[in-house]
């Protein structure tokens, strides 16, 4: 007994089971009425665009001012399952459930561009673009790949990686910030931190968004949604400290 209190007293310790006692509360929240289900949020600095997904007929991407105040929504004919923001070209990207990755050429027009065709296996997966646009994250069920954005080419994958247990509870869905790759358990309500080489860091209990699709990273901060399910859901913001 005492051999099993030392062992884990040891983990705790390395770091293997940090957990944050406490549960941290949101910085930002704000409405956002998808249409549908409330998919991702991205930020070029000036503001926030969300994306909705479920019904390419009904695909939108919102803007909202970094306060969240809601500015317009434009018609975007794509199923989305993340939106992602390039500062190489300070374009806007979607990773959709045909398993492309679109270019937003012209919100007003709703006109976008093919950038990668099937890239990823798993067409649920919610992708994330660093912070540097120079990778892609894609999680898919405990396994993270990592891609040259420019060129489309594998760059990294990492095994054995922390997450919700099946696509509601965030299998599929990443993050990625300067220092850490953010996956979640949406049921749980817990981010992991990863560093940039796939090592574990911490756990941390936050307070409020449990869909999913939703996990995103914007402004230093970490984005999680409640799911309109066609009527109004609201994000999260949580200040990566």
């Amino acid at each position: 007994m005492k051999n099993s209190i030392s062992i884990i007293i040891a983990l705790i310790t390395m770091g293997m089971f940090s957990m944050n006692a406490q549960t941290i509360n949101p910085d930002i929240y704000f409405d956002d009425e998808p249409g549908t289900h409330n998919m991702g949020l991205a930020s070029d600095g000036e503001f926030y665009y969300t994306c909705n997904g479920g019904k390419t007929y009904e695909g939108k991407i919102s803007k909202y001012s970094l306060n969240g105040n809601f500015m317009k929504s434009y018609e975007i004919d794509l199923d989305m399952r993340s939106i992602m923001y390039n500062p190489k070209d300070k374009n806007l990207y979607v990773n959709c459930y045909d398993g492309n990755i679109y270019k937003i050429t012209s919100l007003n027009d709703g006109s976008f561009q093919l950038t990668y065709s099937k890239l990823y296996k798993n067409d649920q997966a919610s992708l994330a673009l660093g912070p540097k646009g120079k990778y892609l994250y894609c999680l898919d069920n405990g396994t993270i790949t990592i891609y040259d954005f420019a060129k489309g080419t594998v760059a990294d994958t990492y095994y054995d990686i922390s997450s919700g247990p099946d696509l509601g509870s965030g299998s599929n869905a990443i993050a990625a910030s300067k220092k850490y790759i953010i996956t979640f358990n949406a049921e749980k309500q817990v981010f992991y931190l990863y560093d940039k080489k796939g090592s574990f860091k911490e756990s941390i209990k936050y307070g409020k968004g449990d869909y999913g699709f939703s996990l995103s990273y914007a402004n230093g901060q970490i984005f999680v949604a409640e799911d309109g399910d066609y009527g109004m859901g609201k994000w999260y913001g949580y200040k990566q400290k």
